[in-house]
């Protein structure tokens, strides 16, 4: 079942009666802790002067060349100092609000007092004693409005998958449209053909993208990105409109321009931008150069053009004129030439100004889409007389204005017959704003704003209700260098829905995901009484209303909860309980087993890698993890040429660097670097015993051989410092040294690429030597985390674009389980420790959250080679010990498995933090063994033997007869190659059926002459004999049980087959058969079970139960002999299932090895069977007499 909610969009009046008369109450006056927010929903207006900030610091004013007075008496106001939207930090100037400020109050006078206008809204608007009819119909005009995240991407840089997953939140939550800044201040989004004719100009499409993408990185060179293609905006509607999510673009003009007023300009249009007085706007089109206004509105064009059919709505901007140049007076200065003529103020620019946003209404219109734009510069400071608005251009009603910043009244504009979105700004959060204290629109003032200003608030409404198509919630990127960080975007989304529910659509994704989940032909699976729950729960949850609002969440998810219960406990029936079974330790055997070697410190010659290879082959492990870059590199490619930084370092100079580096580092007797050579061999002589390779090549730290190599090069300063110089970590300031490094990385890449899967860039301890193992704290205190984040998803990005898996240790990602930046999902996570005191490393739990899957490295199992006990951890038979208390799935600082999180398998790691320490290979394989023995039911059995068996059958079975062919193909068929340790036994038996099958292949043989010229002699086909097996049934045997109710049955004893081997001569000539002996080879275990007699109310004799007589039947499948029972005790019995007579199972020793015995053969009892073996080789010696040749 799938629940689908049609759009629909209304406008509803709501009342607020009473409430009105409490408009103009300032916010500071709402003391709301963000995180302890009233249970009730607060109908508290938000005052037109509620944005002004508290003085905290001046920013520098700009006056005109004019008499001071005459620049304020033409602004109506005194001058204000502001930036942007943002309100001044300075004090303001008295707003013309129509309700004074008020001081602020106590926190519990402001929560009583706005639970008090929320009553009394609820009453004049929303009377609870409407009838039910209208009751629904109020729900479904409250479901119906619009409700919109609006994400700036046009200042900062979004990804695909960052929109896509704002997309997924807003469905989740119950929005109904993403609201996509793609032009604001930057321009993100470029289409495929950008070519534009503009007064008889054509501008090439590469040319204006060019220039585009120029201008937006004058504004700001996002290192995530410059902008979003065609292909990537067009999947993007498409998957947003999969979920239901509406998207609606903004290409922001006449101001918020930078990208395109500096494109223009690159493009050869002189003097685009508006100037004030000599100071020019950055960001603000001058409408009086006509070429610059036709360039930006042809632009538009081919943005509504593109969008037409795909949205219903496109909005043009209008907000902010020349706020820049103008200390956000900009309306006011378009406004004076009128009042002030002849002082220099634009003539007639508030009249191009309606001009102009008419315009581009009239260009989105005719690409059948609704024009919606800002509140601010529309009928600014009420004044009509300048002319009028396209009645269709939708007000995003954002502010109420400020002192001197004197916007027309959201009454107003609803009375010009302007539809309303209201955009109140209580609710707005500027990135890397992330608390109170950190500027204004922070993140803690938009929580608080969201609890106090219900949706239907429209700033300014003069106490007026004011009809809206819904409400928008929005995060800015005023300051684009700031970090984005979802979960904050998703805390201020979840909150916007939560306080207004009943606004906002209940989600069905869990109902939906819930419902898929149910097991299909249920009956051949599980307990009828299980599934009769299961059908309850999930009937239960189909007849949900698929109308609900998220006011009604809660009731969805109980339903939800209790089908997930019942699925969760359905009850196998025996037979399907086996098929699970199976499929469990299929999945145990599937779990990735790894032996990580630091082969990086330490030299490891060729012998003694195939040596630890051919033990995990043994054991039953899938990987070696071969760290061959770790402090000391010590794995050479043939060529290392270095492409870098506009330079080309040779390969032998590379080759010399890294190896006075990791001589520097520890030079070591045995040997420096394994050649490509034997890398080769080694990756196919594990490939031969099922071993796969994990390399890893570490950095940023761990790097000390290659910061010595790249000093050597040329390559100045390559380490980072902090407390002190850093031996071991690259300084993520250094692009000189950044490039190298990811130059070289990738060269190995390169090679790996096709003979791997998996590539470890490593990202563990970085500068620890130089922090007191307090790296990612210091990275985060200089601001430099976001560089290791960028540095960290390149290196994934590279891995991925050769087509391997990147894996990486879990150190960097999310430090203290915060997500200050965004790390590639794609990356497997070698999580080996939760940190210490000090070193507060992301939780496996929080990781997990974030979509990554883990191999699970638990520091409990690592040996550093040479430590003692008193040296502290890791020494050896700590890590012996742990190999049976830490259990195989169990990640750290975690129990399972009361904390299952998904892994893709284990890996135990063998460390030479002191590299001249002995390696004793004794050691390594007691750990490797211990490992494997107590966890075999995820380690393959040893397939050695049969392996070599294989490899041991003759090329050519043509020369073998059919029947000796076939018995060894039939042995190789019955090999089950996903047998654990547990079974090793099984896998030894397969074996030596499979030598003792080889071991019979029959020649094919013929005696006298075969020249071509003569009669071919009679030929001589000695007959041989064939061992064959066949499956005995076993007894069932039932027990009458007078306390288990009348008609049910339990099996107390399983039973267990038993085998008859049948001695067979078998012809050579014509393969005719011939049984020579049959005896028992494996007795059957008979099945007894227990048959319930236990009648309803059965009568009592003496206070104690009447007993029936035990009875009990013994009965032998495929036997004629019954037991004599009555045709009423028959009936109570339940039917046998017949046991299937078994394939015969065919084993051939050789006719030699018979023979060899010189018995006779025994034809008494089966246990004197060796003896009729020895019988029947010796009738085969007479069998072979010579026959006679015809005469």
């Amino acid at each position: 079942m799938v629940f689908h909610r049609e759009q629909r969009f209304s406008i509803r009046k709501f009342s607020v009666g009473a409430a009105s008369v409490l408009i103009g109450i300032t916010m500071a006056g709402q003391v709301v802790s963000a995180e302890e927010l009233p249970t009730t929903q607060s109908n508290v207006v938000a005052p037109a002067d509620s944005t002004e900030p508290k003085a905290t610091e001046e920013v520098a004013t700009s006056s005109p060349a004019q008499d001071k007075s005459t620049a304020e008496e033409a602004s109506g106001a005194n001058p204000v100092n502001n930036s942007e939207a943002t309100p001044s930090t300075s004090a303001p100037a008295e707003s013309n609000t129509d309700t004074p400020k008020q001081d602020k109050a106590p926190e519990k006078d402001a929560t009583g007092e706005a639970e008090k206008r929320n009553d009394s809204e609820e009453k004049a608007g929303l009377p609870t004693d409407a009838p039910k009819g209208q009751e629904s119909d109020r729900v479904d005009e409250k479901l119906a409005m619009r409700k919109m995240i609006s994400v700036d991407a046009g200042r900062k840089y979004f990804s695909p998958e960052q929109l896509k997953e704002i997309v997924d939140k807003a469905k989740r939550y119950g929005f109904t449209d993403m609201h996509l800044l793609l032009g604001n201040d930057g321009l993100r989004f470029q289409l495929d053909d950008m070519s534009l004719t503009v007064g008889g100009k054509t501008y090439s499409s590469e040319d204006v993208k060019k220039a585009i993408e120029k201008g937006t990185n004058d504004y700001y060179n996002d290192p995530n990105g410059n902008h979003l293609t065609q292909a990537e905006m067009t999947d993007l509607i498409d998957y947003a409109k999969r979920q239901g999510i509406g998207l609606v673009p903004t290409i922001n003009s006449p101001g918020h321009m930078d990208a395109i007023l500096n494109a223009m300009k690159e493009l050869g249009i002189e003097k685009p931008n508006f100037d004030y007085f000599g100071k020019e706007s950055a960001r603000t089109v001058d409408l009086n150069n006509q070429h610059a206004v036709d360039f930006t509105k042809a632009l538009i064009e081919k943005y509504a053009a593109y969008f037409a059919g795909k949205t219903d709505i496109f909005n043009i901007g209008l907000d902010e004129y020349a706020n820049d140049a103008t200390n956000a007076k900009g309306w006011q200065v378009l406004q004076a030439d009128k009042y002030y003529p002849g002082e220099g103020y634009p003539e007639k620019g508030y009249e191009k100004f309606i001009a102009y946003a008419n315009d581009l209404a009239k260009i989105v219109k005719r690409n059948g889409l609704k024009p919606m734009a800002f509140n601010d510069g529309i009928y600014y400071n009420s004044d009509q007389s300048f002319g009028e608005f396209d009645k269709d251009i939708i007000v995003s009603y954002w502010t109420g204005g400020w002192g001197g910043y004197d916007v027309a009244s959201s009454k107003l504009l609803s009375e010009k017959g302007h539809k309303i979105l209201n955009t109140n700004d209580a609710w707005y959060y500027v990135l890397g704003r992330n608390a109170d204290g950190q500027g204004w629109y922070n993140l803690d003032q938009g929580l608080k704003g969201i609890a106090s200003t219900p949706i239907t608030s429209v700033p300014k409404s003069e106490g007026a209700d004011i009809p809206i198509i819904g409400g928008m919630v929005a995060a800015w990127a005023d300051e684009p260098s700031a970090r984005f960080s979802p979960s904050r975007l998703y805390k201020l989304m979840r909150r916007f829905a939560d306080q207004n529910a009943e606004y906002f659509a209940a989600n069905y994704q869990d109902a939906e995901k819930e419902l898929a989940a149910v097991p299909s032909d249920l009956a051949s699976k599980y307990t009828p009484e299980s599934i009769a729950r299961l059908k309850e729960a999930e009937n239960a949850v189909k007849e949900l209303d698929s109308h609900l609002s998220r006011s009604k969440q809660e009731e969805i998810d109980l339903a939800v909860a209790r089908l997930k219960e019942a699925r969760e406990h359905l009850q196998p029936t025996p037979d399907y309980q086996k098929v699970l079974d199976a499929q469990a330790e299929r999945e145990k055997l599937a779990k990735s087993k790894v032996i990580s070697i630091d082969a990086g410190r330490k030299y490891f010659s060729l012998d003694q890698l195939k040596r630890i290879i051919d033990k995990a082959s043994e054991l039953g492990y899938s990987d070696l993890h071969l760290l061959v870059g770790n402090d000391g590199v010590r794995f050479m490619l043939d060529d290392m040429t270095v492409e870098a930084n506009g330079k080309t370092y040779t390969s032998d100079e590379v080759k010399e660097a890294i190896l006075a580096g990791t001589k520097a580092y520890y030079d070591d007797p045995n040997g420096n670097a394994l050649s490509q050579k034997e890398m080769d061999e080694l990756i196919a002589y594990a490939k031969g015993k099922g071993i796969g390779l994990i390399p890893a090549l570490n950095s940023p730290g761990h790097m000390d051989a290659l910061l010595f190599a790249m000093e050597k090069l040329g390559i100045q300063n390559p380490q980072a410092y902090f407390d002190t110089l850093s031996k071991t970590t690259l300084d993520l300031e250094n692009e000189e040294a950044k490039s190298f490094t990811k130059a070289l990385i990738g060269k190995y890449m390169d090679y790996f690429a096709g003979k791997t899967k998996i590539f470890n860039y490593g990202t563990d301890e970085y500068a620890n030597d130089a922090t007191n193992a307090q790296g990612w704290y210091y990275l985060k205190y200089y601001n430099l985390y976001g560089k290791f984040a960028e540095y960290a998803n390149s290196l994934a990005a590279m891995a991925k674009e050769r087509g391997l898996k990147p894996m990486a240790f879990n150190d960097g990602f999310y430090y203290e389980d915060k997500d200050d930046v965004e790390f590639d999902k794609d990356v497997l996570i070698s999580y080996w420790s939760k940190g210490w005191w000090g070193y507060n490393l992301a939780s496996p739990q929080y990781l997990a959250s974030k979509g990554y899957k883990f191999l699970n490295t638990n520091g409990d199992w690592y040996y550093i080679l040479g430590q003692k006990p008193e040296d502290g951890g890791g020494f050896l038979q700590k890590a012996l010990d742990n190999t049976e208390k830490t259990p195989f799935n169990q990640l750290a600082s975690t129990k399972y498995p009361e904390v299952d999180l998904p892994t893709v398998g284990s890996m135990i790691a063998i460390w030479a933090d002191r590299p001249q320490a002995e390696y004793k290979e004794e050691e390594i394989f007691r750990l490797m063994t211990a490992f494997a023995d107590h966890n075999k039911d995820y380690f393959k059995a040893n397939y050695g033997p049969i392996r070599e068996e294989i490899a041991k059958i003759p090329t050519d079975l043509t020369i073998y007869t059919p029947e000796s062919v076939a018995a060894l193909k039939a042995a190789q068929d019955e090999i089950d190659w996903e047998l654990s340790r547990m079974k090793q036994e099984e896998v030894d038996k397969l074996a030596a059926k499979l030598k003792v099958a080889r071991e019979n292949l029959k020649p094919i043989t013929y005696n006298g002459s075969a020249d071509d010229e003569e009669v071919r002699a009679l030929v001589e086909y000695k007959p041989y004999l064939d061992i064959q097996t066949e499956e005995i049934a076993f007894e069932t045997k039932e027990v009458a049980n007078p306390n288990l109710e009348k008609g049910q049955r339990k099996i107390l004893q399983v039973g267990i087959k038993g085998e008859k081997t049948n001695l067979v001569e078998i012809s050579a000539q014509d393969g005719s058969s011939k049984l020579v002996e049959s005896f028992v080879s494996k007795d059957a275990v008979a099945e007894i079970v227990e048959i319930g007699t236990k009648e309803a109310g059965s009568p009592k004799m003496g206070g104690r139960q009447v007993q029936p007589a035990l009875l009990v039947t013994p009965s032998v499948k495929g036997s004629s002999a019954l037991s004599q029972v009555s045709k009423q005790e028959e009936g109570l019995r339940p039917t046998q299932t017949k046991q299937p007579i078994a394939e015969q199972k065919l084993s051939q020793p050789s006719a030699q090895a018979v023979a060899k015995d010189n018995k006779l053969p025994q034809t008494g009892t089966t246990s004197a069977w060796p003896i009729t073996l020895l019988g029947t080789a010796l009738a085969m010696i007479g069998l072979g007499g010579r026959k006679k040749r015809k005469g």
